[in-house]
């Protein structure tokens, strides 16, 4: 029998189609992955979205969890992407009410913020709150003892900033 010396060369060359020959399956994959992930955009937590409060919130007039309404003053734009559209609806809701008192003590409110959606209809969950007191109950005199002080209130327009809650992973259209 005669025995076939096999150069370098050929040694090399064989063990780079081998390889070839395993890992292109997995390359292909790849990169079927990454076009099907072309429109997967990755917003990070904390970004802040300017919201403009669409409710009337009067003190006297409120619950807790009462649902409050936004609208979004500002496009979102992540890279060259556009997550969030102005003019959205963004939900949120009354965490917590008191009313005023007597001796002049002033109400308080505090929202909290839920979610808005994305262009492609996803809920971005958002945290932050607002928290306001119905102002100064002016200087405590016998007439004024049993005055009730003001009430917590917020406008129709009042611009308030949420933030993102958690790097949140969405898909666009």
């Amino acid at each position: 029998m005669k025995s076939v010396r096999v150069g370098f060369t050929t040694r090399f060359a064989l063990a780079i189609a081998a390889a070839l020959i395993v890992l292109l399956p997995a390359y292909a994959c790849s990169q079927t992955r990454e076009d099907e992930n072309a429109n997967a955009v990755l917003l990070a937590d904390g970004t802040p979205i300017h919201l403009v409060l669409m409710d009337d919130l009067q003190g006297t007039k409120l619950q807790p969890k009462q649902t409050v309404h936004f609208k979004v003053r500002q496009d979102l734009v992540v890279g060259s992407k556009v997550i969030v559209r102005t003019g959205t609806n963004a939900i949120g809701h009354i965490e917590s009410i008191s009313k005023n008192g007597l001796l002049g003590k002033s109400g308080r409110l505090v929202l909290q913020f839920d979610y808005v959606e994305s262009v492609s209809g996803a809920k971005i969950l958002l945290r932050g709150g607002a928290g306001v007191s119905g102002g100064k109950g002016g200087a405590l005199t016998w007439e004024s003892a049993l005055w009730y002080g003001p009430d917590a209130s917020l406008p129709v327009g009042t611009v308030i900033n949420a933030y993102v809650n958690q790097d949140q992973k969405l898909e666009l259209p």
